[in-house]
């Protein structure tokens, strides 16, 4: 590795802790917060709907950005600090369409800066294969927001009865503007001046003709089906009586992290796993880990035996969505990377 490359690891590390910090502080308790406000499981089902619309319709058109047009990092700051707004809007709303209008457009600005910081990592790296070492500092950094937001409402809860769960927000705008400032101090990613194609989404959609990329995203869809479920529900669950956990929100957050926990461990592991017993094996053991979770979650009480479960999320994060940005890394041509992360 050459030393500017070198140099390189921490200023990416950072990135992408502050990357995660962003939908970490918010992802987690807004189903909460949605519910302190009397909103029916049909909306907030339509809010939480606007991640999914977000990451269908922005993260091709921002890829082609970067790849023909615009350095990678300063798009990303741009839709960060307009993110940041959004989200301080989202905040002080009270009405469902309120709420809804916001978190849509923060969505579609926010979901494709992770293809953008992926690329960014990729380009200035040089191994992509220990993706995963700059990668985890994302999942320590969803841990210790969530950390600080659990000990942040255990104080209220002790002190007082209205919910403090919605200022999760606010957090989560103020480390957009941070973040939106920091992507301006990002190693310059420019436009690939090999490009052929002008219009590199559609020669990103052209990999499907490749066996292996057309596995990779038919099997990522069917997954990613199942995401939602467990971002967008799983607390509301935990905190449920009766059919669910039963957990404080303090306690069922704190719990939604150790699934991030184990995922620091696993990303470590990526390395030796793709290298060990190949992309194909280390993909496939990060699906594996999806049903057995669900299954326990199914089955229910005891609730140490659903906590536990989260951990599961660690080999099913870290070797399959990670595992396969490797692997899109690996199959894609210079020019379109940020396309193809996309």
């Amino acid at each position: 590795m050459n030393e500017p490359t070198r140099a390189a690891y921490p200023r990416l590390s950072l990135m992408m802790f502050l990357q995660l910090s962003i939908w970490g502080s918010w992802a987690v308790l807004i189903g909460g917060h949605m519910n302190d406000l009397a909103f029916t499981e049909f909306q907030i089902s339509l809010v939480f709907g606007t991640t999914a619309f977000g990451a269908i319709l922005s993260p091709l058109v921002a890829g082609w950005v970067a790849d023909r047009f615009m350095p990678a990092q300063t798009f990303a700051a741009i839709s960060h600090f307009a993110g940041g707004a959004l989200m301080i809007i989202a905040y002080r709303q009270t009405s469902f369409g309120g709420m809804w209008l916001a978190i849509l457009l923060h969505a579609l600005l926010y979901m494709p800066t992770i293809a953008l910081t992926n690329a960014i990592a990729f380009r200035h790296m040089g191994d992509s294969d220990k993706f995963g070492n700059i990668r985890v500092w994302g999942t320590v950094s969803w841990i210790a927001v969530n950390w600080g937001l659990s000990a942040y409402l255990r104080f209220w809860e002790a002190r007082s009865d209205t919910p403090h769960v919605g200022d999760s927000l606010l957090l989560a705008g103020a480390l957009s503007f941070v973040m939106g400032l920091y992507c301006l101090t990002l190693p310059n990613t420019p436009p690939s001046k090999e490009a052929r194609n002008p219009y590199a989404f559609l020669e990103a959609l052209s990999l499907m003709a490749n066996r292996n990329f057309a596995v990779l995203l038919l099997v990522s869809f069917v997954v990613a089906i199942e995401l939602p479920f467990y971002y967008n529900l799983t607390f509301l669950f935990l905190t449920e009586p009766g059919h669910g956990v039963g957990l404080a929100p303090s306690a069922a957050n704190f719990a939604m992290s150790l699934g991030q926990v184990a995922e620091i461990l696993l990303m470590l592991l990526l390395f030796p796993a793709i290298r060990y017993i190949g992309m194909r094996t280390t993909v496939f053991l990060g699906i594996l880990a999806w049903p057995v979770r669900y299954i326990i979650f199914a089955i229910g009480p005891p609730s140490w035996l659903v906590v536990a479960a989260q951990s599961l999320h660690g080999i099913c994060y870290a070797f399959f969505f990670v595992g396969g940005m490797v692997a899109v890394e690996r199959l894609s041509p210079k020019d379109i990377r940020a396309s193809s992360q996309g």
